[in-house]
């Protein structure tokens, strides 16, 4: 029943980002590797499908405004910012990657 779950709230949001928003949006104004370790962290530690995630690398400031639900910007000093995050979506759609299939 939970891995039912898992793969329909993962279908909503897969369908979600592709008609409508970015779902989480990393943009990296630092090294390629600083940018590939925390893709890496989001789908190994927190299980989120890479589909879900959009990476851009950016040379300038990162944007103010998005439509993401998730907005994260890795600066060039290695410190990351979450400059938006829809806390309600998060602990009620995204939670469902971080538990563990029984």
């Amino acid at each position: 029943m939970k891995s039912q779950f898992k793969l329909a709230t993962l279908l909503l949001l897969t369908t979600y980002n592709v008609h409508a928003r970015d779902v989480i949006l990393v943009e990296n104004q630092g090294g390629i590797e600083q940018g590939q370790l925390l893709i890496k962290i989001l789908q190994e530690k927190f299980n989120i499908p890479r589909k879900l995630i959009t990476y851009k690398n950016i040379n300038n400031e990162c944007a103010k405004e998005s439509d993401a639900i998730m907005q994260l910007c890795l600066k060039n000093d290695g410190e990351m910012e979450i400059v938006k995050m829809n806390k309600f979506v998060i602990e009620n759609s995204l939670r469902v990657f971080l538990e563990t299939e029984e």
